[in-house]
């Protein structure tokens, strides 16, 4: 039953991918981001519902430019994105030459990064500042990486940094799940671990929001302010919400919480 359900699902999630990607063809050179911006929004529910997963918790309203920052769980975070607003998503290099992913960053503007590379990294920073300074709400998740949690790993300093240097706000949001096999670990292929989450009966997605932005000229007042909200925001959410199947994709970088 439940490699039934999974078949059926993956079959599902690729027919909305396509039907998006398709839409975005057909429209292209005459859609913007905003076009491709609205497409994502429309169909984004109708991923979840076929992923299997249910979202709790609010939504962030009337947010100015600036970094919107949440812990990372998945390459499905981004489906939780806690507001309808434009935003531009900050995305690893790797998922650009992912089949129907890797189109779809490209129609949503997504800044790629190859975090392996000084100079990439560098390059990509000096992009959100600009975006920021025009106006733009730039999506990141500054553990860098995705891992089942509870808590966090230690966090990239680099935009909390720019954030002191550029007076921006920081509009933080959380996210939890009630089961730990969304988290994504290293050396798990993509769709191995979107069969095995598809495989679940059901997962609850619980999202918390920040309710006033964080801004600071200190950059280790920042990264301090930010750490201490989400690891109790995190702490609340996994009391109330335990997820099971911890440790399902044995993951070694636990350790560095030890």
């Amino acid at each position: 039953m439940r490699t039934i359900r999974a078949f059926f699902r993956i079959i599902l999630i690729f027919i909305i991918l396509l039907l998006g990607i398709s839409i975005l063809a057909v429209l292209m050179p005459f859609a913007t981001r905003e076009t491709a911006h609205a497409i994502f929004m429309l169909l984004k529910g109708s991923l979840l519902r076929a992923i299997g997963v249910k979202v709790h918790g609010p939504k962030m309203e009337g947010i100015g430019p600036g970094l919107i920052m949440a812990n990372h769980r998945s390459y499905l975070d981004v489906l939780f994105i806690p507001t309808s607003e434009l935003f531009t998503i900050v995305g690893k290099i790797e998922v650009r030459s992912w089949p129907v992913f890797g189109f779809a960053g490209r129609a949503l503007g997504v800044l790629w990064v190859n975090r392996e590379s000084k100079e990439s990294r560098s390059q990509t920073r000096e992009s959100i500042v600009n975006a920021i300074h025009s106006g733009q709400k730039v999506v990141i998740f500054p553990e860098g990486t995705s891992w089942e949690g509870p808590l966090l790993l230690p966090l990239k300093p680099g935009m909390f940094h720019e954030s002191a240097k550029h007076n921006f706000n920081i509009y933080q949001w959380s996210l939890h799940f009630d089961n730990a096999i969304t988290g994504y670990p290293p050396g798990v292929s993509f769709l191995k671990h979107l069969w095995f989450i598809c495989k679940e009966t059901s997962i609850n997605a619980y999202v918390d929001v920040r309710e006033v932005p964080v801004a600071s000229s200190s950059a280790s007042e920042l990264l301090e302010d930010c750490s201490a909200w989400w690891n109790e925001s995190l702490t609340k959410l996994s009391e109330k919400h335990p997820a099971r199947n911890s440790g399902y994709w044995p993951d070694a970088r636990i350790k560095l919480l030890g």
